[in-house]
């Protein structure tokens, strides 16, 4: 189990190593896995590996709530739609208000996990 949680989070890190910090809305068909199988493969090594580790720790839980960034991919395009007309690249103002309904959603997903990560014991 630890090798394959460890491969899965290896993998995910790849994505966010090329992915811009501070973005909104990534399309879910980057990732290498499901989020799901993701989210259990971080918090495994959160709780069998990261107690000891807490630059480790700190990393895992910094990709964990950041894995709520990455939604369904026409979310990303409505969310990538709202930024530009917030650039000025757009003059479709309609097009706003559903990207920040969305980004809401999404720091409210970010919130959810740093509650979770707080709940649970990984020290």
């Amino acid at each position: 189990m630890l090798a394959l949680a460890t491969r899965v989070v290896s993998d995910y890190g790849k994505v966010l190593a090329h992915v811009a910090p501070g973005v909104y809305g990534l399309p879910q068909s980057l990732l290498p896995y499901p989020k799901d199988r993701i989210r259990a493969a971080l918090r495994f090594l959160l709780h069998e590996v990261a107690p000891g580790h807490p630059e480790l720790r700190e990393g895992l839980a910094r990709g964990y709530v950041y894995l709520a960034q990455f939604v369904d991919d026409g979310d990303a395009d409505t969310i990538a739609r709202g930024a530009a007309v917030a650039t000025g690249q757009s003059p479709d103002k309609g097009e706003a208000e559903p990207a920040m309904r969305l980004i809401n959603r999404i720091k409210a997903e970010m919130e959810q996990a740093l509650d979770e990560l707080s709940g649970a014991s990984y020290e």
